[in-house]
Formats: structure tokens, sequence, C-alpha cells
């Protein structure tokens, strides 16, 4: 997930250096980034963001002194003065930062105390990055220890600075698109009568594994419409329904995962044998809304207009307001990143911003699904997902 070729030393160093003034121009002494590993994908985006640094080692419960917050990593930068990495793992070589500025440890906790305290920051006003990813206890660990600290809130100053991206992350995006565009179409080609919802994902995998991808999620489900609807899905795992596909039924994808921790986001429907007209109608209606979605977007707009017009399209073709997300979409790059598409945001759209705008549709048991990604320019939009729009 650290292996980004393509974004160079010298950008991880002005994305700290941004950072740092945003600390600076609030009054911070030093920001304090707290980021989550563990393998596969979890809360990691701020420290490969910041220095392209990633743990693969799972969460285990605290066994001090032996080891304390493992899979957990922390990158202090103060201002005017150089960055500490606390990593649990002896896995550095591709961090972006000089190797003093490194300190590797089993004990994390202590080393984070050890290094807050030779920086000078045992009564600084520290801005806290990654208040949802740090355990309560470790937190408590390090109060008790430096109780002088004065904590504040400053998540937004990375969710600013990860909202527009820069050319190598859109580089890496754009791959990133494409290789999930190809997954989707490889599930799609094996959803046919006899297909269960693991095979269909097992199609996915031969393509993302081997191009070098992860799997975040597959959200997936299959079912029949009209006077008595069926539904087939799954919790967890998401594609575990043992259900067979049969002529008929309507079928929902909406896959993501990560090409160099850069996520891909799409979702697509497809009916099962012969379409019915009320399935391409689902079908249909979220394209429409999205397509809505995305003629909205242009440097200048809010993201709430861009909701408000899609909404209002789906309102129009007489499909409710309901389903698991409220939203009508949101930025994507080392994870769902701002701005979200919601009702009433004030948050300006930006060149240079990566946004996905999703629907999932549902009416008398027929469900819809579909989701794009694309690049905001100065002189448009440029769709980044190629996927086969449709499949019926």
């Amino acid at each position: 997930m650290t292996r980004t070729p393509d974004i160079a030393h010298a950008e991880f160093a002005d994305r700290r250096r941004r950072a740092v003034a945003a600390a600076s121009a609030r009054g911070l002494d030093a920001l304090l980034i707290c980021s989550r590993g563990g393998g596969t994908v979890d809360r990691f985006a701020n420290a490969v963001y910041l220095a392209n640094f990633y743990t693969s080692f799972p969460y285990i419960s605290d066994l001090a002194p032996d080891w304390t917050a493992r899979a957990h990593t922390f990158l202090i930068l103060p201002v005017g003065r150089d960055p500490r990495l606390i990593a649990d793992v002896p896995y550095i070589s591709e961090v972006a930062l000089p190797g003093p500025s490194i300190v590797q440890a089993d004990d994390v906790l202590a080393a984070l105390i050890a290094e807050l305290q030779s920086l000078g920051l045992s009564r600084a006003r520290i801005g806290f990055v990654g208040e949802d990813i740090m355990p309560w206890s470790a937190m408590r660990q390090v109060q008790a220890a430096l109780p002088d600290i004065g904590w504040e809130k400053a998540d937004d100053i990375l969710a600013e600075l990860r909202a527009v991206k820069s050319p190598a992350e859109i580089g890496l995006l754009r791959e990133a698109s494409r290789i999930g565009s190809r997954m989707i179409e490889a599930m799609l080609d094996e959803a046919r009568p006899g297909a269960t919802h693991g095979d269909i994902v097992a199609a996915g995998q031969q393509v993302l594994t081997r191009a070098g991808g992860i799997l975040y999620n597959s959200f997936m489900a299959s079912g029949t419409g009209g006077e008595n609807p069926t539904v087939y899905r799954c919790n967890f795992p998401t594609w575990g329904n043992p259900h067979k596909l049969a002529e008929g039924e309507w079928l929902r994808l909406g896959i993501s995962g990560l090409y160099r921790g850069y996520y891909f986001d799409l979702s697509r429907s497809k009916s099962i044998g012969r379409p019915s007209n009320h399935q391409v109608d689902a079908f249909e209606a979220a394209i429409s809304v999205v397509q809505e979605g995305l003629a909205t977007i242009r440097v200048g707009a809010t993201a709430g207009e861009v909701a408000d017009r899609a909404f209002a399209k789906q309102e129009k073709l007489g499909y409710p307001i309901q389903g698991v997300f409220s939203g009508m979409g949101h930025g994507i790059g080392l994870g769902w990143d701002s701005p979200w598409l919601v009702r009433g945001e004030k948050y300006v759209l930006k060149p240079g911003m990566v946004l996905n705008v999703e629907r999932t549709l549902q009416r008398d048991g027929y469900l819809g699904d579909f989701e794009e990604t694309v690049l905001l320019t100065e002189n448009g939009t440029e769709l980044l997902t190629d996927a086969r729009m449709r499949n019926w």
C-alpha cells in the first residue's frame, strides 16, 4: 500500500509543510497525527499522505512494556522542528522521511511520550488528528504522562489538504478507477443463472489481485420485485449469501477497493436473463439521477447544489428518498474525502477534486444502482470510471 513511486518525496515534504503552516496559523505548537493499519484496509490515510508509511501489523491488545498500540502510527509535526514518525514495524525503506526522523518501537506509546518530551512539547498546544482512530485507553496514558499538553481538534486541517489532489494523486486515482471498472465488468460477466454472490466476487478478485489491488467491500444484492418481492444479501461477508441467481432476477453491485492506497468506488446493475420493463426503469432511473448530479459539478458550485439537483431528479422520477446512505456522493482519494455531497452543504468545489456521485433506488421491490467517479478541472469534468453503463 505504500508503494507510490509516482509521488516524489518532495511532494510529501510539501504536504507536511502546508499542514504545519495551517497549525501555526491557529497558534498551535504541533500536530499529532494518528493512523491505523493492520494488513489490509483501515484508517491509514493520513500517515500515508504525509509520510508514505503504512503498518501491516494487526491490532492486538496492549501488553506493556512488551508492546502497546500495535497497528497504530503516530506522526508528530512540530512547528519549526523536524517531524517524528513512530512506527511499530521495521519496514521503513519507503518512508518519505529521513532516517533520523523515524523511531521504530514495539512499545509505541512509550516511544510517543518520549518523542513529545524530547521535542519540547510537554506543555504545548497540540492539534490532534485522528480522534476516531486512537483508542481512549491509549490517549489516557499519554495524558497521564504529559498532563500539561493542551489538546485541540485538528482533523479538518488534513481533510482540507486531502480534498484537492495533486497530478500524481490524480494519476493513481485514474488507474484505480480503471482497475475497478475492469473488476466490476468481470463480476457482471459472471452474473448468470446458477452463480452465487461469492462466485461473482471471486471473478472480480481475479482481476483486482493480479493488478495489485485490495478489495475494501462489495455491496451486493439480488432479488425479484412485484407483489411478493425477495432480496438476497448478507452483511458479513457482504458476498456470503448462498442463493444462486435465477432467471428474471435483478442484481446490484457496489464495489470499492484500493490501488497503492488510492480508492476506487463504483456500482452497476444487471438483469439476470431477459430484463423486464420494471427492472430497466429502476436501472435507468439510477443512471439519470447520477448523471443529473454529474452535470451539476463545476468549479464554484457547492456540494449541496449537486445533491439538491440529483435528489430533485429522483423525486421527479417517483423514487422515494430512502436507503442506507442519505448522501449523493463524496470526495475520494486515500479514503472517503471531503466534500460530502449532501443537501445544504456549502463546501465550494475546486479544481483537482475527485468526486463520486452515487445512488441506489428502490420501488416495488425493484432496485437500480449506479455510481461514477469524476475529476473536476478548470474546464469541466473528466470521467475516471469507464465500466459498461448498461448491462441489459
